[in-house]
């Protein structure tokens, strides 16, 4: 019985080539990094305001960029 061939380490990098081409590691795309920042942004700027509306209910000073920008 024939043993099965040891892949070397030119072999293997040969897994990653198509038609002589070589291809690169995959890497997020610009919509995967729009939803990355949605889905950690709003969250934080959910709790900034409500951070700031606590603070405003409980001192009665303004202290949040919303309350810079309408006032």
């Amino acid at each position: 019985m024939r043993k099965p061939a040891k892949l070397s380490n030119q072999a293997s990098h040969h897994t990653n080539r198509i038609r002589g081409l070589d291809l690169d590691k995959p890497r997020p795309t610009a919509a995967a990094w729009v939803l990355i920042m949605l889905y950690f942004g709003v969250p934080a700027m959910l709790i900034g305001a409500l951070i700031d509306l606590v603070i405003q209910w409980a001192s009665g000073d303004c202290v949040g960029l919303w309350c810079w920008v309408i006032g």
